[in-house]
């Protein structure tokens, strides 16, 4: 096991989430506020957020006016932040004007991750604290309605020691046939980050790279400089919404689990 760095602890309590949350999505804009449940997307966010055990302070990271008092009105807290390439850099923003330590654990929730399961943040954290990563995740296997060859579901391969190899939108590992000896199973990346945030000033640093811009995943800057990511892997059935279609499939389950949102 990786040594731990300094000032990190056992527990899991005390996090920090962070949420970006931006109207200006390509494949759904203004999904943040898509309100067909009663409540806009981000609340949803934000009430998974709280429930995590590891977590004591949920905040939503924003640069739309919009989305600040949607967040407001439901009694959470935002902070305004300026334009970003992508939620890692709004997430360091964040953190600075929270005046957050440097070994503060932060957690970063997609602001599309309305069924996001408390269990795998908490899983998360651990994992950043027990194995001394730069960052950590999570995954869950493939559900028997889960399409792994949909681009817009992202999967991870991991290594002998619980750690990112890499993430893609294409169906990874790639089962060439039936025979020979088990394979491994196919994972599901989940839309949850943990660091500290003396990592996320250094990620401000680090240049984009190919197969970042290439996948348009954020997390592969961190792996193709060499830094390593944790990946907590659990049963669950976290989804994120990308697409109006995916917002319709998760408006059904809420309302058929009576505003649970269960799947």
């Amino acid at each position: 096991m990786a040594q731990r760095p300094p000032g990190s602890s056992s527990s899991v309590g005390g996090a920090v989430a962070v949420i970006p949350a931006r109207l200006g999505s390509v494949r759904f804009p203004g999904k943040v506020l898509a309100d067909a449940t009663g409540m806009p997307l981000i609340q949803h966010v934000c009430e998974a957020a709280r429930s995590a055990a590891s977590v004591d302070r949920v905040v939503v990271a924003t640069d739309d006016e919009r989305v600040r008092a949607a967040v407001e009105r439901f009694g959470g807290e935002a902070v305004m932040t300026g334009e970003h390439p992508n939620g890692t850099s709004r997430l360091a923003e964040a953190a600075a004007i929270l005046g957050l330590e440097p070994g503060r654990i932060i957690v970063n929730v997609q602001g599309d991750e309305p069924e996001i399961e408390p269990r795998l943040i908490d899983l998360s954290v651990q994992a950043l604290v027990e194995t001394g990563a730069e960052a950590a995740t999570a995954a869950c296997p493939f559900g028997p309605h889960d399409r792994h060859e949909d681009p817009n579901v992202v999967k991870v391969v991991l290594d002998g020691r619980g750690m990112a190899m890499y993430f893609s939108r294409a169906p990874i590992p790639c089962r060439r046939d039936d025979e020979g000896a088990p394979c491994a199973r196919p994972l599901r990346h989940v839309g949850v980050y943990v660091y500290r945030r003396a990592f996320l000033e250094e990620y401000l640093l680090l240049p984009a790279t190919p197969l970042e811009l290439t996948e348009k995943l954020e997390q592969l800057r961190i792996l193709e400089h060499g830094r390593r990511i944790a990946v907590a892997v659990a049963e669950g059935t976290s989804a994120g919404v990308d697409t109006p279609e995916q917002y319709a499939a998760f408006v059904e389950r809420w309302k058929a689990g009576g505003g649970r949102g269960t799947r």
